[in-house]
């Protein structure tokens, strides 16, 4: 019942009511005293004609001859007593009456036309009514018909109904000589008036009911968005920002009120999905621009030019099957976490981590002239963080890993990626891809740039040389540049290392290649065997020689129990004999490892 009468639709409703009542309460009753009024003033001069048309109809001569008890059966007194009876049933009055003034003043009665008097008796209504003995006598005196008047109502304890009266002199020769009196009740006057009016009243009511329900109805309705307000707001409250107002239907203050609100909800979610989903791979300066800057909360879909870095680990998959699950997570956590670091240190954004590999890009959420050169940047600090993370890797005794970083700059579509359950910030296109297909020409320890990027940091860069790869789709050869220092404020240049130098194996070490496409090996054995070997890497000769930049597996003396293997990728870079096929090693398992210490004597 509170809640009821805490309702704005129930509170209007009752304010409606009162105002109504205030205003029909007031009405009704002078209605009904003006209706009385006027009905009872149209009566009075209807009775007043009738009055004076009725003593055209009554003879002065016959009245003269009714003046005591005994006439009463005579012939004037009967003519005279129809005479009457005719006014009271033509005119519908109450009361017809003759009386005359005696000597001392009263007034007696000729006749009546309800025959109720008799001729000479004392006119008993002045007794009751002293009013209308004032009446009469004014029309007696003054000889002319008087307005009709109304008399009646409580005496003593007793209450009498109401009834106008009016006088009217009849003369012969220029005398009066008695008063017609006519009366008329005026309480069914006043009845139907207080009929009609409750007649007036009950359908003012009706009306009322009837406009307290549409208008309830109305208000309900209008007040509807409202309530939906109200709930959104607890929930907000509470913390649920997952609330989706319908659109408004109007454009009045509550349809505005209703855009206004939606659109706090829409700043909220997005602030709070800045904070949960940038807040874990950016800075939080970035998260804090983002939140200040009036572009921050634009996360929908955009065409945006940003530099994207992919980096990928040589040599997990082997260190992930020779160590337990928990220490293999332990490993990649450590790792990733350095990356990230470094990645958020240049103001970049993390896209994704899938396994071992890295996706991030340079210029979204917030965009700047010097994305190449960060992202540049950014991949030579993160080498220089994988060596420093492979001399704990040999200080615990754990294999080292090496990385490869592809970066590409192009157009890409930022934005929110996913369903209403799980959403990210991310990007899509198909330069992406590219970076993606330029990291699969890296080795451990290398960056490789597209010509896009290149150009936004020729000025600073340092190349070890070019590669040219062939991409599926693209019309030509594409150069990729071997980046290896950047100069400006803050130059960085990746570990030196010494050139390798390749020995000749006595006698040759048995091999057999197989082919890697994609993350499927080969079945399919080439024949072939290790005939030089240096620090990093190896010449073969081979049956056939598989592709530059194609990545390989190959195992070590494989018709021996002991048989090692690793994966190489092979090399653009020319064997030192014609023929011969170069592979720079991207992981080594530890069996392999012992063949080739062995065969470096």
């Amino acid at each position: 019942m509170k809640r009821l009468f805490r309702s704005i639709v129930t509170k209007n409703i009752l304010l409606f009511l009162a105002i109504l009542l205030v205003a029909v309460v007031p009405l009704a009753v002078r209605y009904d005293r003006d209706s009385r009024d006027y009905e009872i003033q149209t009566l009075a001069s209807k009775l007043e004609f009738f009055a004076e048309r009725g003593a055209t109809w009554l003879d002065v001569e016959e009245i003269a001859q009714v003046e005591q008890a005994a006439d009463k059966g005579g012939d004037a007194y009967r003519s005279v007593l129809a005479t009457l009876q005719r006014i009271e049933r033509e005119f519908e009055v109450d009361n017809a009456v003759l009386m005359r003034r005696a000597p001392d003043g009263t007034y007696t009665y000729i006749a009546a036309g309800h025959d109720g008097f008799t001729p000479g008796e004392p006119a008993g209504i002045h007794q009751l009514f002293p009013a209308t003995y004032k009446a009469t006598e004014d029309t007696w005196n003054a000889g002319e018909m008087m307005h009709s008047q109304l008399f009646g109502g409580k005496r003593g304890d007793t209450e009498y109904d109401q009834f106008l009266q009016i006088n009217t002199p009849l003369k012969q020769d220029g005398e009066v000589v008695a008063i017609l009196m006519l009366n008329k009740f005026a309480n069914p006057v006043a009845e139907a008036v207080r009929m009609k009016t409750m007649r007036v009243v009950a359908l003012s009511g009706g009306l009322l009911v009837a406009g307290l329900v549409l208008f309830g109805f109305v208000s309900a309705r209008m007040l509807k968005p409202l309530r939906t307000l109200t709930g959104a707001a607890g929930q907000v409250s509470e913390g649920d920002l997952d609330v989706r107002l319908p659109p408004p239907r109007s454009r009045d203050e509550v349809g505005r009120l209703t855009v206004a609100f939606g659109g706090m909800i829409d700043g909220l979610r997005q602030r709070d999905f800045i904070r949960d989903t940038f807040g874990r791979y950016v800075t939080k300066e970035v998260v804090d621009e983002l939140l200040g800057s009036p572009d921050g909360l634009k996360l929908g879909g955009e065409a945006r030019t940003v530099t994207i870095l992919v980096t990928d680990l040589r040599g997990f998959t082997a260190l992930a099957t020779a160590l337990p699950p928990r220490e293999v997570l332990e490993i990649l956590n450590r790792y990733l976490a350095r990356m990230v670091a470094v990645i958020q240190r240049h103001r970049g954004t993390v896209d994704e981590i899938q396994g071992d590999g890295i996706l991030s890009f340079f210029g979204a959420p917030l965009a700047g002239d010097d994305d190449p050169v960060r992202a540049v940047a950014c991949a030579i600090e993160m080498q220089q963080a994988l060596d420093a993370f492979n001399a704990e890797q040999r200080a615990a005794g754990l294999p080292e890993v090496g990385m490869g970083i592809g970066i590409n700059t192009g157009e890409v579509i930022v934005g929110n990626i996913g369903s209403e359950q799980r959403t990210k910030y991310g990007a899509v296109g198909s330069a992406i891809n590219l970076a993606y297909r330029i990291e699969s020409y890296t080795v451990g320890g290398q960056i490789l740039v597209s010509p896009t990027t290149y150009e936004g940091v020729r000025a600073l860069a340092r190349m070890r040389g070019t590669v040219t790869a062939e991409f599926k789709g693209l019309d030509r050869p594409l150069t990729l540049y071997d980046v290896v220092a950047l100069g400006g404020d803050n130059p960085l240049a990746l570990p030196e290392r010494a050139a390798d130098v390749f020995r000749a194996v006595e006698p040759p070490l048995p091999v057999a290649c197989y082919a890697i496409d994609g993350k499927t090996v080969s079945a399919t054995a080439r024949p072939g065997a290790l005939v030089r070997l240096g620090t990093s890497g190896a010449d073969l000769v081979l049956a056939a020689a598989p592709a530059a930049h194609a990545n390989v597996k190959l195992v070590l003396a494989p018709d021996t129990p002991d048989a090692g293997e690793l994966y190489a990728k092979v090399s653009a870079a020319p064997a030192e004999k014609p023929g011969d096929v170069r592979v720079v090693f991207t992981s080594v398992s530890d069996g392999a490892r012992r063949r080739l210490d062995a065969a470096r004597g």
